[in-house]
């Protein structure tokens, strides 16, 4: 199956990159005009255009300070400078080829801390992959600085001190197989002996038990995201120390949670999980509706947490400090139905339901989200000051794979779609239309309208009493619509090849 969907998605990138492209790096991206029929959005979403050049990645970090975006797709590593978020350009790149699957679903998740970014790859089209150290901190001079005998599927950054003692935002990396690698002096990567899964007893070198991605939550605290959701003290980076886990208990058929964002540096009242499901069981095999209790993003209390936090800094023990205090639970969010692009839905899935997500830049106890869906799109998200989720806008391709979709400002989002490459949309500070929003609550009198983006979400417009559902077309009918809608676009794109 596996070996069916890599080269499924290698040879819809090939595809795809010998399309004429609607923009081109080194030029701004210009906005797409609304006789785009290739996907559907709410009206508060705005499309303004796309990269199609990067496909194949979901693997996309916009730097602390907000004026540059790193992208790493099969080719190697792109820089583009976003002091004018809504019409990046391209600063500089670096070639470094992806291998096995990575030529189809490149390094994801990148890390820097501005001037170094860690990606697997290769020097040449046929060479092998190892970890690459490379230079970001002249754009338009990338280089690699060293490298590493090993790769994983995820690494992540990690404070300490580097060799001057100067406080360092990647100090060290960590790799989800356990790795630990040394980059206080980043020109000398090394992999050390130990592992950080040996110290927080999560076994030793290997993806055992499975884990997908660790995030650091502020200096001295990561959380892995997995079979389980485990948090650390990584005070010494070399030793880590277990301080709690949400443990599932087997609940995953496979894979589990992707990834995880606790706002505020761990201090915000919920933390964020959200899963990946392997296509298994009974409503995760591929072509289902991706519904049911494990292709979701979670919101857990993190209240107990926080405190016990501030217990263990001012000097508790692991066992005083947590020994009673628990995650618990608050809600979940799906994307799951079936339909098709111009109704917020897929037909189907293909490979995987819920992907990445992350939080606005100003969520504080409660605000906006953007989740990438695979076949069900880009969705935005709000998260009530209760915990709650509801869904305020949606993007959906005819034929895409949103990856990862990340804020580059308030309102901006970048999405990486693995079909379609980089795309560029605005988060409107308006409600969408009543009735757009397929997984808003449905409407009690007026519908209510929300005054600004991250306020109160907005509701359905149900049908009327005796009215009958909306009528809808057939399946068969809808997805050849669909097929027509994106011919007629694949013609538009040719005509219009001559501007490139």
């Amino acid at each position: 199956m596996r070996r069916y969907l890599v080269a499924s998605l290698t040879a819809a990138m090939l595809l795809g990159s010998a399309l004429p492209a609607a923009a081109h790096p080194t030029k701004q991206l210009g906005p797409t005009v609304p006789t785009d029929l290739t996907h559907k959005a709410t009206d508060n979403v705005e499309y303004l255009g796309r990269f199609p050049e990067h496909t194949g990645t979901a693997g996309g970090r916009l730097s602390a300070d907000g004026t540059r975006f790193f992208v790493t797709d099969p080719r190697g590593v792109y820089v583009y400078d976003t002091t004018k978020p809504e019409s990046p350009t391209l600063l500089g790149s670096l070639p470094l080829y992806q291998q096995t699957t990575g030529v189809a679903l490149a390094q994801e998740d990148p890390d820097t801390n501005g001037q170094i970014l860690l990606v697997d790859g290769a020097t040449t089209p046929v060479g092998t992959a190892r970890l690459q150290v490379v230079d970001v901190s002249d754009p338009k001079n990338l280089k690699i600085l060293s490298s590493v005998a090993v790769t994983d599927h995820t690494w992540t950054c990690v404070s300490g001190t580097d060799d001057t003692g100067a406080a360092n935002a990647c100090a060290y990396a960590y790799g989800r197989s356990g790795h630990i690698v040394d980059l206080t002096d980043p020109a000398k990567a090394t992999l050390l002996p130990t592992t950080w899964r040996k110290s927080v007893k999560l076994g030793d070198r290997g993806n055992s038990p499975y884990t997908h991605d660790l995030t650091e939550i502020r200096p001295g605290l990561v959380m892995t995201a997995g079979i389980d959701a485990l948090l650390m003290d990584t005070t010494d980076p070399t030793q880590p120390v277990r301080l709690t886990i949400i443990e599932q208990n087997g609940r995953f058929p496979s894979l589990g949670y992707h990834s995880v964002e606790w706002a505020n540096g761990g201090r915000d009242p919920y933390l964020v999980l959200g899963t990946e499901i392997a296509p298994s069981g009974p409503t995760n095999t591929a072509g289902s509706d991706c519904e049911g209790p494990n292709s979701v993003i979670e919101t857990w209390d993190a209240s107990q947490i926080v405190t016990a936090l501030d217990a263990y800094a001012a000097g508790a023990t692991v066992e005083e400090a947590f020994g009673s205090a628990k995650f618990t639970k608050v809600d979940a969010f799906d994307a799951g139905s079936r339909g098709i692009f111009l109704n917020g839905a897929a037909p189907s899935h293909v490979l995987f339901c819920a992907h990445w997500m992350e939080l606005h830049p100003k969520f504080a106890g409660q605000g906006l989200m953007t989740v990438s869906y695979y076949d069900r799109g880009t969705r935005f998200v709000n998260v009530g000051a209760d915990g709650k989720m509801t869904e305020v806008g949606w993007m959906v391709p005819a034929e895409g794979y949103s990856g990862s979709s990340q804020w580059i400002s308030d309102e901006i989002v970048y999405i990486m779609d693995y079909r379609r490459g980089l795309e560029v949309v605005r988060l409107k500070p308006a409600p969408a239309t009543p009735g757009e929003n397929r997984h808003a609550p449905p409407c009690r009198g007026r519908p209510r309208v929300r005054a600004a983006v991250g306020a109160a979400p907005g509701c359905r417009v149900e049908p009327r009493p005796g009215a009958g559902a909306p009528r809808r077309p057939a399946a068969a009918s809808s997805l050849g619509l669909g097929l027509v809608l994106l011919g007629a676009q694949l013609r538009r794109r040719r005509r219009a090849s001559a501007w490139d």
